[in-house]
């Protein structure tokens, strides 16, 4: 396709992003994956250096703490799946779990601190996106 990059077909069907995780698995079980979310409009070059730069590579995945949780979640779309993420990943489904947040709880991973917390606002609906832009242009 573009610039002869591959794209990859989901094959883990209707199971959302837990799905498409493990479809670019099965596409390269040894590669590292970088995972992002498409809504994450204000995600910078800087913030995806940092995490690039902080990658812990001998872990299941390197992620950002999520901003928005109390409990200091993981954001297991804006992160770096290792190879030793996808037998994990298989056995948490065959137990019927597939939510990838659930696996980086219950792995050995790299939680950092994003340089900004801006950069992972997550916008889902109408009116986040209205209530983002109307925050951006005030700032203006």
């Amino acid at each position: 396709f573009i610039d002869n990059h591959t794209v990859i077909i989901d094959t883990f069907l209707e199971l959302g992003p837990y799905g498409a995780i493990l479809s670019a698995f099965r596409e390269d079980p040894n590669a590292a994956w970088l995972v992002l979310a498409c809504d994450l409009p204000l995600l910078d070059v800087e913030t995806l250096q940092f995490l690039i730069e902080n990658r812990n590579a001998s872990l299941t995945a390197t992620s950002f703490k999520s901003p928005e949780s109390k409990e200091g979640f993981p954001e297991p779309l804006i992160a770096i799946w290792e190879p030793r993420a996808y037998p994990t990943l298989l056995q948490f489904l065959a137990q019927g779990i597939s939510c990838p947040r659930k696996v980086l709880i219950n792995s050995e991973i790299e939680l950092l601190i994003p340089p900004s917390e801006a950069a992972l606002t997550n916008i889902n609906t109408l009116a986040e996106r209205k209530a983002l832009l109307t925050q951006l242009h005030t700032q203006v």
